[in-house]
């Protein structure tokens, strides 16, 4: 389970990140190429489907509660982007939008942090655990308040870039 939050960054973000030592990762530029099933519409269930260009196929559940992101990820490393395009393609999936952002991870606490650029959309943190949902949901609700984040945002970057008309 991926139980994850996502809010707009507030102001000295990434000062706050290092006043409690967050370890800087990596930052990458990521690319997410975003399907739909040919007999059922995943924005109706609050499902997701993507390529991202790490060569990750992967599908997202229905989110499970109102005050999180948390849902049930499968990741699949592809050897193809565009050899894994065309065969969701030939099955009948269509690409809906592309959603670029730069992305800068870190570790705190055994939780990721993602510092995102979005294309389009501007700039959001995302603080994220895999795991059993309780334990992992307490510990990103309370990082989260550490952080001061507020005004969570469910809605995912496709839904995001969907409803502003710029995918």
């Amino acid at each position: 389970m991926e139980v994850e939050i996502k809010a707009r960054i507030p102001e000295n973000f990434e000062e706050r990140l290092r006043e409690l030592n967050a370890e800087f990762l990596r930052e990458v530029v990521e690319e997410d190429i975003y399907f739909n099933h040919p007999c059922r519409d995943f924005a109706s269930t609050d499902e997701a489907l993507r390529i991202r260009n790490d060569y990750t196929l992967t599908y997202k559940g229905p989110k499970v509660d109102k005050d999180t992101k948390s849902r049930e990820e499968i990741n699949l490393k592809i050897e193809n982007i565009e050899d894994a395009a065309a065969l969701l393609e030939k099955l009948g999936f269509r690409k809906v939008a592309t959603v670029r952002k730069t992305r800068r991870y870190y570790s705190l606490d055994s939780l990721t942090i993602c510092v995102d650029n979005v294309e389009k959309l501007g700039r959001f943190v995302e603080v994220e655990c895999i795991g059993e949902y309780e334990p992992c949901r307490e510990k990103v609700m309370e990082l989260a308040h550490r952080l001061g984040l507020k005004n969570f945002e469910r809605r995912s970057y496709l839904e995001l870039v969907l409803q502003t008309g710029t995918a």
